[in-house]
């Protein structure tokens, strides 16, 4: 009888990376855009967490004594949030993407929309000060504490910098008091805060826009030479960013996946040097990544419609199938070489790789995956990547390469390998590791002796979220995005 542990467990069970082998592209990208995360997505709640921290802890150090209260800088901070999204909904010039909120809190601007007052939130929540200290740190606006200063962050110069120019401005409002007190948030108030703090009006609060963007384009000074380093070293890695996506902006307007895919494309072709490789690699590797979490998803649904197998039970029933849409499935028994001939030179050039493109049956989505990587293979050559190139390479992305350009046996059992070493035992033992660290189980199958057991939670395959798009986002909202010359709406960012 299958036991099935997770069937009760899927609200809890939903992680993207399931087989654990996403970091290491994600951490490519990190390396390019200097802080933006895959969730910091405007540039206005920078100078607004900015404002914010110095604000509350103004407030609590007033009469010379600090004062930390945790949960009431939860709910301060969640009090700004609110602000933000109810400035943003009342800005009929304003994108709303990013915007902090929006989905908890749809009630309470579909009323304050239609003209009426909304009470300001009693709850707390640190969901602004998560998502957006790291990138606001990066660029050297808000500091760590040390924990004799009573207090767990601070602003730095620039971050000082900001919330003066912030507070001259908001001085009379009365938008700081109702932030520290609560209460009702009037429609007429709300329509006040625009200029101040929806996610579109960087560009109202000059004196704010320029340090911010000063903020983006010269390194600040940490406290030691090798910290002053790393710090250099990020900044020109995203100004190198910066002057690509100008670039190719420029040549025809794009999405933030189209710039990567014909980059690539070109990297493979022509080669590539500099931030365009790193790009590439970046690429690379996500491809990679996604070709095995198509394979979890071919052993997994071959689990959940056959029950318990091993994993070359599992890989045997795909053999026996063979269909003109799945050229490759005629080669299952044949020796790999054969089964590489038969895939294109570049089956993937010209566009961005879509998952519903490698849907089908579990047989299906198993040859399209294992093509995936066969072209990887030879990309990987093309744009100088040596992912086998060294002995005891453990990134999985890398043995998969190298295990399958050093096959010699049939398809299937190349497949087995690949499928046993790099996805089923990998998807295990990172669930596991994640369970000792009190994380929610994701496992899509468990061991059983020799077979595995599906837990009946099925697995979509997908890439790892880019930060690109964010980058963009970012950059257009701060001034620093030229989007090109006919001034397309590029991604859903805007118009300039």
């Amino acid at each position: 009888m299958n036991v099935a542990w997770g069937k009760h467990l899927s609200d809890q069970t939903k992680g993207l990376d399931v087989i654990g082998i996403r970091a290491l592209d994600q951490n490519i990208e990190a390396s390019l855009t200097n802080g933006i995360t895959t969730i910091s997505i405007r540039a206005r709640y920078i100078p607004i967490l900015a404002w914010a921290i110095g604000q509350y802890f103004i407030d609590e150090s007033a009469d010379g004594r600090v004062r930390h209260d945790k949960e009431k800088r939860a709910i301060y901070l969640n009090r700004v949030r609110f602000l933000v999204l109810a400035a943003t909904f009342l800005d009929d010039t304003a994108s709303r993407a990013g915007a902090m909120g929006s989905d908890l809190f749809s009630a309470q601007m579909a009323s304050l929309c239609a003209g009426n007052g909304v009470r300001l939130p009693d709850g707390g929540s640190l969901a602004l000060l998560g998502t957006y200290f790291g990138p606001a740190s990066a660029l050297g606006i808000v500091e760590t504490r040390p924990e004799s200063s009573g207090l767990p962050f601070g602003l730095t110069a620039r971050g000082t910098a900001i919330y003066r120019e912030r507070s001259m401005a908001l001085e009379s409002t009365g938008l700081v008091q109702l932030l520290r007190e609560g209460g009702e948030l009037e429609y007429e108030a709300a329509r006040g805060a625009i200029p101040a703090f929806s996610l579109s009006r960087t560009g109202d609060f000059a004196s704010e826009a320029e340090l911010l963007r000063k903020a983006f384009e010269e390194p600040w000074v940490p406290g030691t030479t090798f910290a002053a380093k790393r710090v250099a070293e990020a900044y020109e890695r995203m100004a190198g960013t910066r002057a690509w996506i100008n670039r190719e902006l420029e040549n025809a307007p794009a999405g933030a996946n189209q710039l990567i895919a014909r980059t690539y494309d070109r990297a493979v072709v022509s080669g590539a040097a500099g931030i365009e490789l790193e790009w590439a690699s970046f690429e690379w590797h996500r491809r990679v990544h996604f070709a095995l979490e198509l394979l979890l998803s071919a052993i997994t649904q071959t689990l959940m419609g056959r029950g318990s197998l091993s994993i070359t039970e599992v890989v045997e029933t795909w053999t026996s199938y063979s269909e003109p849409e799945a050229p490759l499935s005629k080669h299952w028994l044949a020796p790999v070489e054969t089964a590489l001939t038969e895939i294109e030179p570049n089956p993937f050039a010209g566009g961005v790789l879509r998952p519903a493109d490698f849907s089908g049956s579990p047989e299906v989505v198993a040859l399209k995956a294992f093509e995936l990587l066969a072209v990887q293979a030879r990309d990987a050559r093309a744009i100088g990547i040596t992912p086998g190139g060294q002995p005891g390479v453990t990134a999985t992305a890398a043995r998969a390469i190298q295990l399958l350009e050093d096959g010699t046996g049939t398809l299937a059992e190349v497949m087995l390998t690949i499928c046993d070493e790099c996805v089923a035992q990998r998807h295990i033992q990172n669930t596991m590791r994640k369970m000792g660290n009190q994380q929610d189980c994701s496992l899509r199958f468990y061991p059983d002796g020799p077979v595995l057991v599906p837990t009946e939670i099925d697995f979509s395959p997908g890439y790892s979220g880019s930060r690109l798009l964010n980058t963009m986002r970012i950059l257009f909202d701060v001034g620093l995005l030229n989007i090109g010359a006919n001034a397309a709406v590029v991604a859903g960012i805007g118009v300039r």
